[in-house]
């Protein structure tokens, strides 16, 4: 179940977007301008993306005009960002007070369902064994914050469903996390897809809810909870499928574009000579002692979290090593500057932009300049240094005009 149709003879480049927030909007930003400058960026094939990075790339992929339009669009919305609009549309739409509706439902339906655990504890009655609602509610979440902000990238997006994802683009993919099945969740202009589930239809399909499933950072937002009906082996099942931000799975949106992938299992993206991975987070810093629980649950999230990221970075190295692939880019926002051979004079410095955080709040301009001029220096300087491959040829990277901040 390949995205890809047909295999071109020239070299194919995918390119992984991080997540992040809107500090990954606006680094993703800089270093598509840069592969724009450098003529990459059209020869880009697919688009892997997650969370802020999804935002993006969905903007890429369905905004009308040239890639100038696109940037002042990014501009315009990380400008406005999306805590103020959200509000707006639960405050002025009927997903506000459906949102609140359901809130209080759940927790009336689990307070009854604590209730009668304690009675079946005291009464040792061993009903509570095989009833399934005492673990776990029966009603869906249908409207929460999330559908509020679903609602909120559909104005952005203009309801466009993902087949309307613009042809003379990359194949986007956004990368989800199914929690039931603990698997990533795959939304493509042609299919949705989990390795244990199957494929779904995602013609009625909106690019505002593969976005948000994707941007859905759980200790902020709750999952989104619906029914879709997979095929599998030719089988169709209606399936309950739990979407949370696909950073929990894979925070820099390079699974489905490893070698090898199952196509009777996997979502197949294609095969690539060339990868671009953009990495929008820092690098680990000591913290304070997580002396308290939630502090030490934090903790050990961001380090099983910056693990998991490291091993993927790890794996390109692997890959161009065995062959599998002839050469990577990896842009990455905590880049070590003293690392880099050819920076520019004007090298927006890593400590500089440290400490921007992972929100979708209003960006001030100062920083879409910072954060934005980082990632374009960098995958300059990057090419400069090391090329990439046959694709493009080492040149000085041009002058960027600097700008305040």
């Amino acid at each position: 179940m390949s995205v890809a149709d047909t295999q071109s003879l020239e070299p194919k480049i995918a390119l992984a977007l991080s997540g992040g927030g809107s500090r990954a909007m606006a680094f993703h930003l800089g270093c598509l301008r840069a592969l724009h400058a450098t003529g990459l960026l059209s020869q880009v094939s697919v688009i892997s993306s997650v969370s802020g990075g999804s935002v993006l790339a969905a903007l890429y992929c369905s905004q009308p005009g040239d890639f100038d339009d696109f940037e002042r669009k990014v501009r315009e919305v990380l400008t406005r960002g999306f805590v103020g609009p959200a509000f707006k549309t639960a405050l002025l739409t009927p997903e506000g007070l459906k949102a609140v509706t359901v809130m209080i439902l759940l927790g009336l339906d689990r307070l009854a369902a604590s209730a009668v655990r304690l009675v079946l504890k005291w009464t040792r009655l061993p009903i509570g064994q095989k009833s399934k609602w005492l673990r776990e509610s029966r009603m869906r979440r249908s409207a929460s914050r999330t559908t509020i902000l679903r609602r909120t990238f559909s104005k952005l997006f203009g309801g466009r469903n993902l087949p309307e994802l613009r042809s003379d683009r990359p194949t986007l993919i956004i990368v989800a996390c199914e929690l039931r099945a603990k698997a990533a969740f795959y939304f493509t202009a042609k299919r949705l897809h989990c390795w244990r589930y199957g494929s779904a239809d995602s013609s009625n399909v909106e690019v505002a809810h593969a976005v948000a499933a994707s941007a859905s950072y759980p200790l902020a937002l709750p999952a989104l909870d619906e029914c879709m009906t997979f095929e599998k082996g030719g089988v169709c099942t209606v399936r309950r499928v739990t979407l949370t931000d696909g950073g929990v799975y894979d925070n820099l949106g390079l699974a489905p574009l490893w070698p090898d992938r199952d196509p009777q299992i996997s979502l197949v993206a294609g095969e690539f000579d060339h990868i671009i991975a953009c990495r929008a987070g820092y690098a680990l810093e000591i913290s304070d002692p997580a002396s308290f629980m939630l502090a030490r649950m934090s903790a050990a999230f961001e380090s099983v979290f910056a693990r998991a990221q490291n091993q993927a970075m790890t794996r390109l190295f692997d890959l161009k090593r065995a062959g599998r692939i002839k050469d990577f880019l990896l842009p990455y926002l905590g880049q070590d500057d003293r690392r880099l051979a050819m920076p520019p004079e004007d090298l927006v410095a890593q400590d500089t932009v440290a400490g921007y955080p992972t929100d979708f709040s209003a960006m001030p301009n100062e920083w879409i300049d910072r954060l934005s001029r980082r990632g374009e220096q960098l995958v300059h300087a990057l090419l400069a240094e090391h090329g990439f491959g046959s694709v493009v040829e080492k040149k000085t990277p041009p002058r960027l005009e600097r700008q305040d901040g």
